[in-house]
């Protein structure tokens, strides 16, 4: 065992050499730039406020010139990023795995400069890792944690398990919920997937998570965020209902329920209040021929990863004021999906308002061609099944079917008859997969 501490001093040796040497396999322009910026006047509300359109495809050129101020210890300087160069995200972006979330901040500062150029793309792209296998075999080990190249890698680990895969709508919703194996599900949903659709969702996904970086003061580090996204995307993780409720935003209106009884599987038995809610189905959306955001609504609704609290189409729009008395109301949670095919219904929930008996006449009415309907939801029992993730089609296949195994092995509670699943998701879009909250759930009455 003599070997031991020469073996480890070797190792350290190599992770020291590593911080300081290029990163030959990645392909990055990394370019250093000494001169401190000014950002004043940029905010992450920035960023957020129009989040949607720094992550989408540019498809105009721009140029972005960032002008520090002249100070007594910093020489007044230009930087016109005419060749597309990074200013500083690359030697920021050591600085934000080592757990520097003002750094991700500045990072995201940055990028909220250039949203909606192909300057976005740029960037995001010079600070992607490569894939897994370009990273040599030493990096993996544990004593080389402190390593630039180590940190890297676990960035790209993350990456891979924030980084939805498309899904293919024409995969029929009866497939999956009905029991065929999740493997056999991913990879029917994950064909005709080309490398740079990959590559736009994985900037997509790194953006994601220098927003959730620079938002969390109690991040330490792409260490302790990977084994967390790990831990979550076990099949089988059981996640308590305190740390749901930590995931559940809590600035909006959600359905009010009484827990009834748990399990120690993961199973809760609950006992929901009446609420409304405002929903669509495919079959309504589909007949529609007005053009405008209700066909958006049918495109959105095909894909229940998108069909959640992205969807700016019919249900958005009447809760937002495109309905007869022009009334914009306050944005609730979660979205309700169940069904499949033409008789998939996707619902928001109303203001609760709107949730007491006789109350749902008073809501806005709809306008005649947006397919739109309003109604109340009685109280009842549910079994829920809570997880995290995307919710994609085979996620939530296994999760139903693990729900009915469940209800049907309980000594106390049963399936009400043949009623389908219901999906609940909370969170949105820019919300990290291990911080996600996602619900399925059947009614369900007293046995005897």
């Amino acid at each position: 065992m003599k070997f031991l501490p020469t073996l480890t001093a070797t190792i350290q040796l190599l992770c020291a050499l590593t911080n300081v040497t290029a990163f030959a396999n990645n392909g990055h322009n990394s370019i250093r730039i000494s001169r401190r910026l000014d950002l004043r006047g940029v905010t992450s509300d920035d960023a957020e406020n129009d989040a949607a359109t720094v992550i989408s495809a540019a498809t105009a050129t721009a140029t972005a010139t960032i002008t520090p101020k002249t100070t007594e210890s910093t020489t007044t300087a230009t930087i016109t990023n005419n060749n597309n160069e990074n200013p500083c995200l690359s030697t920021l972006i050591d600085k934000i795995l080592r757990g520097n979330a003002t750094a991700a901040s500045t990072a995201v500062d940055i990028l909220a400069r250039v949203r909606g150029t192909d300057l976005m793309d740029t960037y995001l792209n010079d600070i992607l890792p490569p894939p897994k296998e370009h990273f040599p075999l030493w990096t993996r080990l544990p004593l080389t944690k402190f390593s630039r190249r180590a940190r890297q890698l676990r960035l790209r680990k993350l990456l891979d398990l924030s980084t939805p895969a498309i899904e293919n709508d024409n995969v029929d919703d009866a497939t999956t919920n009905k029991g065929s194996s999740t493997r056999q599900s991913r990879q029917v949903a994950e064909v005709n997937d080309d490398e740079e659709s990959r590559n736009r969702r994985a900037r997509r996904a790194l953006f994601v998570l220098l927003r959730t970086m620079s938002n969390n003061s109690e991040y330490k580090g792409i260490s302790e965020m990977l084994t967390a996204a790990q831990r979550d995307a076990k099949v089988g993780n059981i996640i308590s209902a305190e740390e749901m409720r930590k995931r559940t935003p809590s600035e909006l209106e959600t359905p009010k329920y009484r827990v009834m009884a748990t399990r120690k599987n993961g199973l809760e038995i609950r006992r929901y209040e009446q609420f409304s809610v405002c929903s669509v189905t495919m079959k309504e959306l589909s007949s529609i021929t007005t053009g405008g955001s209700d066909k958006e609504s049918v495109a959105r609704l095909s894909n229940p990863q998108l069909s959640g609290a992205t969807s700016f189409g019919a249900l958005a729009g009447y809760l937002f004021g495109k309905n007869k008395e022009s009334k914009a109301m306050k944005m609730t949670t979660p979205v309700f999906t169940e069904g499949y095919g033409d008789s998939k219904k996707m619902s928001f929930v109303l203001p609760s308002e709107y949730w007491a008996d006789g109350s749902v006449v008073e809501a806005p009415k709809p306008l005649l061609d947006s397919a739109v309907k309003v109604s109340s939801v009685g109280g009842c029992d549910r079994a829920v099944l809570a997880f995290g993730g995307f919710a994609r089609k085979a996620d939530v296949a296994l999760r139903s079917e693990k729900l009915r195994e469940m209800v049907a092995m309980d000594e106390e509670w049963t399936a009400v008859g043949e009623a389908e699943v219901t999906l609940a998701q909370y969170n949105d879009p820019f919300t990290p997969p291990w911080k996600r909250r996602n619900e399925v759930s059947v009614p369900v009455v007293l046995k005897g």
